[in-house]
This record gives structure tokens, C-alpha cells and sequence, in this order.
């Protein structure tokens, strides 16, 4: 019986044995097939750098760390945006849409009296303006006005038995300076910019005012009234040529009005009434300071009709 077992304990070395040594084998022959398999690959290669073809890429994925897809792709992105932006696909803000300096401004406008409640004039005009900078303008404003008495200076006669005194107005001209104090731009139903800016206005200039005699049959003189002016108003730009303008103007009028003592009976006057010629009814007229404030709208036009930025974009 412990001869059986010896026997078995042996045969199973033996078995074991073998078995081991049959694996190393297998493990030799694959490697040795590998290495041919590499040796014939370098072979090859080389033929084909010998023969001018092109070696296939070499095979670095295994190289990369793509541990952190999200930078990776991130980072990918910002490389292909920076390739494709230009300095046109980035405007942030837009810069000014117009340029006024050393060139001139030809307005017409329309406009009309606000408080005066007897009488109102309607004015027909034209600005000239030289711009010397974008903000500094000299121009020359001239006036042509058209009255009209309201109702309510007909009813004061009728309700007091009283004929008020009244001037109207013929023609202005001034000399006038222009300061823009703010510029500025706002969108237009999210489509279009609209750029826009208010300025401000003043000077001085002779206006030509003419009395409306209480009594139609005595003659009405004129006065060349001494005229300073202050105004504001703003520009909207549609073009490089053209703007819709609008303006508030004050024209303070150093006037003189029709003597109250006028008509009045004088023995000692030509023919028995006081101060009946024009010339002495305007030597006794009363002084009287006016604010005749006008509210009118135009359009610009500005020549030349282009401009050119000196700075770049």
C-alpha cells in the first residue's frame, strides 16, 4: 500500500514537471515569433525609407493624459475660436457715427413763438455753421417771420375796451457760437444705432421789429432792436450728410413800443394830435425788453458730404 502511494507521489512530480517545462517552452517560442515579427517590421520599414516612401505616423494616444476630457475640450475650443476671429467680429462699441469737424452745416428750419398769447409769429429760417472741432461751431442764423394775432387779442378789446400794444416781427440775424456738450447713441427696435447730441447756442444780432398802431390811421415806425440769443437743441444722425435737428431759442429783444400818450389831443402839435408823425412817436417810444422764445425744427445738411477718421480703427 505505501508502495501505491509512493508511485503516485513520483508520477505526479514527474507530471508537473513536464507540464512546467512545456509552458516556458510555448513562452519562448511566442516571444522568439515576436521578435521576428519585429525584426521583419524594422526591415520592412527601412526598405521603405530606402525606397522614398513615407513612414506611417507614429502611434502617441497612448502618450496623451486624457484624464480631464472637459479642459481638453475646452481647451480645443479656444483654439479653433482664436483661429477664426478677426477684429470685425468684435465690436463692443461702436465708435462715432459722424464727424463735424472742419466741415459746414446748411439747416433750413420751421419753427414758431410759444409764449406769446396775443400774437404769434412763424418763422422761416437758415443756420450756416463751420465746425471748427467736433464740439466748437461759428455760424450765421437768419430769420424771416410771419405774425398772427389770436383770438384772445381780439378779446381783450371786446371784454376791457382796450387795444393792447403789440410789435411784430420782420427779420433776424445773428451771429452765433455752438458747443456740444453730450453725445451719445440708443438702439432702435434692437436693429439699428442711432447716434444723436445735444448742443448748446448763443450769440448776438440786430432783429427788425415793427409797431401795430392801436389806431390804423397813424403810421408805424420800425426798429433795428439789439438781439442777444441763447438756445438748446439736439441733432439726430441718419446719414454721413444728413441730421433732423431741433432747437429752443430764446431771442431777447431790446424793443421799443407804440407811446401810450399817442393820439392824445395837443394844441401844439401839427395838426392838434401828440406825437402823430412815425419819427416822433419813436423818439418818445417806451424801451421794453423782450423774450420772444421760438421752437423750431430742420434738417442739416453738411458739406463735404464725407469724412475720413485719421485714427485707425
Amino acid at each position: 500500500m505505501k508502495r501505491r502511494a509512493v508511485c503516485l507521489f513520483v508520477s505526479i512530480l514527474i507530471g508537473g514537471a513536464g507540464g512546467t517545462g512545456a509552458w516556458a517552452a510555448g513562452s519562448k517560442d511566442k516571444a522568439d515569433t515576436k521578435d521576428a515579427d519585429a525584426a521583419g517590421a524594422g526591415a520592412g520599414a527601412g526598405a521603405d525609407v530606402a525606397g522614398g516612401a513615407e513612414a506611417p505616423p507614429p502611434d502617441i494616444s497612448g502618450d496623451l493624459d486624457l484624464s480631464d476630457n472637459k479642459a481638453s475640450e475646452d481647451a480645443a475650443a479656444t483654439i479653433k475660436a482664436s483661429s477664426t476671429l478677426t477684429w470685425q467680429d468684435i465690436v463692443v462699441i461702436p465708435r462715432k457715427r459722424f464727424l463735424k469737424g472742419g466741415r459746414f452745416e446748411f439747416s433750413p428750419f420751421v419753427g414758431t413763438s410759444i409764449n406769446d398769447i396775443l400774437i404769434q409769429h412763424y418763422v422761416f429760417g437758415l443756420d450756416l455753421n463751420f465746425f471748427i472741432t467736433d464740439a466748437f461751431s461759428i455760424g450765421l442764423q437768419g430769420d424771416y417771420y410771419v405774425k398772427q394775432l389770436t383770438d384772445r387779442e381780439s378779446l381783450i378789446g371786446l371784454q376791457y375796451n382796450r387795444i393792447p400794444t403789440l410789435n411784430r416781427y420782420l427779420w433776424s440775424g445773428l451771429l452765433n457760437f455752438g458747443y456740444v456738450p453730450a453725445y451719445g447713441k440708443f438702439a432702435l427696435f434692437n436693429k439699428s444705432i442711432v447716434h444723436w447730441e445735444i448742443f448748446v447756442s448763443g450769440g448776438v444780432g440786430i432783429t427788425q421789429t415793427e409797431i401795430i398802431p392801436r389806431n390804423i390811421s397813424y403810421e408805424p415806425f420800425k426798429t433795428n432792436a439789439i438781439t442777444p440769443d441763447v438756445g438748446i437743441g439736439g441733432r439726430f444722425f441718419l446719414f454721413d450728410w444728413l441730421t433732423v435737428n431741433y432747437m429752443f431759442r430764446d431771442y431777447i429783444i431790446l424793443d421799443k413800443y407804440e407811446p401810450l400818450t399817442r393820439g392824445e389831443p395837443d394844441m401844439t402839435m401839427p395838426n392838434g394830435v401828440k406825437y402823430y408823425s412815425a419819427a416822433d412817436a419813436k423818439s418818445h417810444a417806451d424801451g421794453k425788453l423782450v423774450n420772444n422764445i421760438m421752437f423750431y425744427v430742420g434738417v442739416g445738411v453738411f458739406l463735404p458730404t464725407s469724412f475720413q477718421y485719421k485714427t485707425p480703427r
